[in-house]
C-alpha cells in the first residue's frame, strides 16, 4: 500500500532553519565580500578569492569553540565602501568574554577588521583572537612571504598535508611567527595581510579536513592554557589588501558542470556502520537498506567490555540481514592479549563473513589513544585471529582525525591497509563551512598514500557531526541533542554534502569508505518507532532521509567507472558522474540555500531522464522512497547540454543512454 501524500511543510527537516544563513554582500572598491553574522567570508577580487574567511574564535582550555551571540549589528554600505559594527559575547561555563567588532571596507579595496574585547571574569582558555582562512584550492603550491621578528621568510603552501608534529612536547606550525603575510595567488596578483595585537603563524587546516590553510594568533608553541583576569583587555586587528598588475576577470555569472574524460577509477566500495543503539533491524528497515546494497557494514566493538559478545552477535546478524560482509573494528586496550582471546572465542561460535579487521588502540572502551595504531598491535591481532578470519586484511590507523595519522605515521610494514575517520565540523558547524570542507577529503587520501605506499586507504566512518570532541559549540547543554547528532542528517543539505564527499573520496582513489549508521538519527533510515527526541529531531517514524537516495542512486552504478565532472563553482554546485557500458549517470547537488540554474554539458545528444530531489518532491521521497525513485521526466538535450533549475540544496539525477 502506498504511503499517503504529505506536504513539504509537514517535514521541516528538508531545509532546517539556520540563523545567519543568508549573507549580506559588501563591496570595497573592486573587492567583494560576504558578511555572515560576525564572519567575513569569500573576500574576492574578480574571480579570485583573496581570503576565504576572517573571524574571532574563543576556545576554552580543552579547545571547545565557544560560539558568540552577536547583538547591535549595524551596517552602512554603499557601492564602493562599507562599515560594520557589532557586539559579541562568548559565554559558557567559566568563559565570559565580550568584544566589539568593526569591519571597514575602503574604495581602494582595503578591508580592516578590528576586535576590542574584555574578560568578564577569571577563566582559562586555549585561544582567543582572529583566524584567517586561506582557501586551499587558491593557495596550494603558491608562494608566500612572512615578515617575522628575524626578517622575511618565504616558502610555498604544501601540496601534501603538512603534519602538525610535536617537538620537545610542543606543537609545531607551518611557518615561523609573523605580523605580515603576502601570498602570490595568481600571475601578478598578491594578497597582503597585516596583523596587530599578536604574532600569527600558519597551520595546514586540512589535517582536520578543513579546506584551507589558517593564520591564527598566539604561536602554538606557547604553553596553554592561558589565564584571563577580570577586566583583562585583548585587542587585535587584521587588514587585507592586494597588489595586482591588472584586475582579474569577473567570475562567471552562470553555474556550469562540464563532463569530460573517463578517470580510469571505479566507484569504490561504500559501507554503513551498524546502528549504535544496538537494536535489530525490522523487516521494513532491512528491505529499505537492501536497496542500497552496502558493500560492508562496520561494527565498532571494545573486547574489554562485558557486552562485547552480544554486540558482536548483533553485528553479525545485521551483516547477514543485508548480505554485506562485516568490517570489524576492534578497540584494544592495555590487556590486548586477553581481549583478543575474547574475540577469538566469540568468532569461533559465530559464522561471520568478514570484509576486514580494523585494529585501533584504546585506553579503555572507546577512549582512543592519540596517534596511529602501533604496528605491534596489528601484528598481534593478525597472529591471534588469523586462524578464524582467514586471509582478510588487518588494517591500522586512527578513529580520530587525519591529523593523528599524519602526525604519527603508521608502521606500514605491519598493516594490510590504513584507516582514519573524518567529519567536517572539527572547527565550525555552519552549513557553508561543511561545504568548504569537502575538497580537503581528497587531500587526506593523497597525503595518506604518500606515506602508505601501495596499501589500501580506508576512510571511515564519515559522519556529518564530530564523533569525538572538541565540539564547535562546546559540550551540549542539558536537554540538548547529543553532540554526535546533527538535525541536518535528515536534510537536503546532508544529501548534497554526501554526494560531494563520495565524489572527492572516489576521485582521489580511496579503496573503500564507510558512512554514517544504518538506522536512527545518525543513519540513513529512521527507526520504525521514530527518533528518541522528536521535539528536537522531528523526523517521522519509518521515513528515509534524503541522503538515502544518494546511496540508492550509486548502488545502481557499482560496476561503473568515474567520469570527470568539473564544476565552475564547487562551493555552489558539485557533480559525480559514473559510466557503466553505454549508460551514463550524473548526480548534481545545489550546495547553496537559494535556487540556482545549472548548465550540464558533455552529455550524449538526445533524450535524458531527470529526477530532482528538492523541497517539492522531498516529502514524497522520505515517505515513499519507492514511488519517488520511479518518478522523473524525459527531456531533450539535443546538443548534449541540459539546463537544470535547482531549488535550495536540491539534488538531481540525470540518466543518459540505455
Amino acid at each position: 500500500m502506498l504511503a499517503p501524500m504529505v506536504s513539504a511543510a509537514s517535514y521541516p527537516l528538508l531545509v532546517p532553519d539556520e540563523p545567519g544563513e543568508v549573507p549580506r554582500e559588501l563591496r570595497a572598491g573592486p573587492v567583494t565580500a560576504e558578511l555572515h553574522g560576525a564572519n567575513l567570508r569569500r573576500v574576492r577580487l574578480g574571480g579570485v578569492e583573496l581570503v576565504q574567511r576572517v573571524y574571532v574564535a574563543v576556545r576554552d582550555e580543552v579547545w571547545n569553540t565557544i560560539p558568540a551571540r552577536v547583538a547591535n549589528l549595524r551596517i552602512d554600505a554603499s557601492p564602493d565602501r562599507f562599515s560594520v559594527s557589532f557586539e559579541a559575547h562568548h559565554l559558557y561555563e567559566a568563559i565570559d568574554f565580550r568584544w566589539t567588532g568593526s569591519i571597514v571596507g575602503a574604495p581602494d579595496g582595503r578591508i580592516t577588521y578590528a576586535m576590542d574585547g574584555v574578560a568578564g571574569q577569571p577563566f582559562r582558555y586555549a585561544k582567543i583572537g582572529f583566524n584567517v582562512h586561506h582557501a586551499s584550492g587558491s593557495c596550494v603550491g603558491r608562494r608566500y612571504t612572512a615578515r617575522t621578528p628575524g626578517g622575511d621568510s618565504s616558502d610555498v603552501f604544501p601540496v601534501e598535508i603538512d603534519p602538525q608534529r610535536v617537538v620537545d612536547g610542543r606543537l609545531t606550525a607551518l611557518s615561523p611567527p609573523f605580523d605580515r603575510l603576502a601570498i602570490e595567488l595568481d600571475d601578478g596578483l598578491e594578497v597582503q595581510l597585516g596583523f596587530e595585537g599578536d604574532l600569527f603563524e600558519l597551520q595546514d587546516h586540512r589535517n582536520w579536513t578543513d579546506g584551507n590553510y589558517k593564520s591564527y594568533g598566539t604561536p602554538i608553541a606557547e604553553p596553554w592554557p592561558f589565564d584571563a583576569a577580570t577586566g583583562q583587555r585583548l585587542q587585535q586587528r587584521v587588514s587585507i589588501f592586494f597588489a595586482a598588475a591588472e584586475l582579474p576577470a569577473a567570475p562567471r555569472e552562470e553555474l556550469g558542470v562540464e563532463l569530460g574524460r573517463p578517470l580510469g577509477l571505479p566507484l569504490p566500495p561504500l559501507g554503513l556502520c551498524v546502528a549504535s543503539d544496538g537494536a535489530a533491524l525490522s523487516d521494513r528497515e532491512r528491505r529499505l537498506l537492501s536497496v542500497l546494497g552496502p558493500d560492508h557494514v562496520r561494527a565498532d566493538l571494545a573486547p574489554g567490555e562485558p557486552s562485547f559478545s552480544d554486540e558482536l552477535r548483533s553485528a553479525v546478524e545485521t551483516s547477514e540481514a543485508l548480505s554485506a560482509p562485516l568490517e570489524l573494528a576492534l578497540f584494544l586496550g592495555e590487556e590486548a592479549e586477553a581481549e583478543l582471546a575474547t574475540v577469538a572465542d566469540a568468532l569461533g561460535s559465530l559464522d561471520a563473513r568478514l570484509a576486514r579487521v580494523l585494529v585501533l588502540a584504546a585506553e579503555s572502551g572507546f577512549t582512543v589513544v592519540s596517534g596511529c595504531t602501533p604496528g605491534g598491535l596489528v601484528r598481534l591481532a593478525r597472529e591471534r585471529l588469523r586462524p578464524l578470519t582467514g586471509d582478510v586484511p588487518f588494517a591500522g590507523g586512527t578513529d580520530r582525525f587525519f591529523a593523528e595519522l599524519n602526525r604519527d605515521r603508521p608502521e606500514v610494514e605491519a598493516m594490510d591497509a590504513v584507516v582514519y575517520s573524518i567529519n567536517p565540523q572539527v572547527h565550525a558547524a555552519d552549513s557553508l563551512s561543511l561545504v568548504e570542507n569537502l575538497e580537503a577529503q581528497a587531500d587526506t587520501v593523497r597525503t595518506a598514500r604518500s606515506f602508505s605506499g601501495d596499501l589500501p586507504i580506508l576512510v571511515g566512518p564519515v559522519t556529518l557531526a564530530a564523533r569525538a570532541g572538541p565540539y564547535p559549540a562546546g559540550p551540549p547543554e542539558p536537554g540538548a541533542l547529543p553532540p554526535r547528532v546533527d538535525v541536518r542528517q535528515a536534510s537536503l543539505l546532508a544529501a548534497g554534502w554526501t554526494l560531494g564527499s563520495v565524489k572527492h573520496l572516489a576521485e582521489s582513489g580511496v579503496s573503500a569508505a564507510t558512512y554514517y549508521e544504518t538506522t536512527g538519527w545518525l543513519g540513513v533510515v529512521e527507526r520504525d518507532e521514530g527518533p528518541p527526541r522528536p521535539e528536537l529531531f522531528p523526523s517521522r517514524p519509518g521515513d528515509v532521509y534524503p541522503l538515502y537516495h544518494v546511496f540508492a542512486d550509486l548502488a545502481d552504478c557499482k560496476q561503473g567507472d568515474l567520469v570527470d565532472a568539473r564544476s565552475s563553482d564547487p562551493l555552489a554546485v558539485e557533480a559525480l558522474a559514473v559510466r557503466s557500458g553505454e549508460a551514463l549517470r550524473v548526480l548534481l547537488a545545489n550546495l547553496t540555500p537559494r535556487r540556482r540554474s545549472v548548465s550540464l554539458a558533455g552529455l550524449p545528444a538526445g533524450r535524458v531522464r531527470v529526477r530532482i530531489l528538492d523541497e517539492e518532491t522531498g516529502a514524497l521521497a522520505v515517505a515513499d522512497p519507492e514511488r519517488f525513485r520511479s518518478s522523473g521526466r524525459e527531456v531533450e538535450a539535443p546538443d548534449g547540454t541540459l539546463v537544470l533549475d535547482l531549488g535550495r540544496y536540491a539534488v538531481a539525477r540525470v540518466d543518459a543512454g540505455p
